[in-house]
């Protein structure tokens, strides 16, 4: 009986040890919440083929390669694309994700009805149409750290309050 009474008395100890352990742990206080993701600001790319700026997404930054080269596909004269580039340490291969293509009117005008949605107006200035198209599908396997980021680049591209935006500079005018 002296036993069973010493093994109860142990267990309720250590029950209230155990809470009184949960109830010292801290949790956040009531209307607090966790910290928002970190939001980068946005950012301008210098083209200076277009004499021009584009305004990307903080998400961006970083994360991109620009090339920038003379093009004749679908009409246009110039494109600039821009390409992943992941942590070099996890050895992925640049994919292209967003492709800027400089137009002239007449040309634009011709293309704007085979293309329908693949490429929208970017910005217009003077004779030229500037025309952006985005990959439709991740070109990353799923979930890894390369799709992850990726997603989050064209979320933040494509998001309605999106500061995407291509702007020329009133002393290239």
């Amino acid at each position: 009986m002296l036993a069973r009474s010493r093994r109860t008395f142990l267990m309720l100890v250590v029950a209230t040890l155990s809470a009184a352990a949960c109830d010292t742990a801290k949790t956040p206080a009531a209307g607090t919440s966790a910290a928002p993701a970190v939001v980068l600001p946005p950012f301008q790319q210098e083209i200076a083929s277009m004499k021009a700026e584009l305004t990307l997404p903080g998400a961006w930054r970083y994360a991109y390669r620009m090339v920038d080269r003379p093009d004749t596909a679908f009409g246009a004269y110039r494109a600039v694309e821009f390409l992943y580039t992941a942590d070099s340490a996890l050895k992925v291969p640049p994919r292209l994700l967003l492709i800027v293509r400089a137009f002239k009117k007449p040309a634009w005008e011709k293309v704007k009805v085979a293309q329908q949605d693949l490429s929208r107006v970017l910005a217009e200035h003077g004779d030229d149409v500037y025309a952006f198209s985005i990959v439709t599908s991740n070109p990353y396997a799923v979930n890894t750290p390369s799709a992850l980021r990726v997603d989050q680049m064209m979320l933040a591209l494509t998001a309605d309050a999106s500061p995407f935006k291509l702007e020329f500079p009133a002393a290239a005018r």
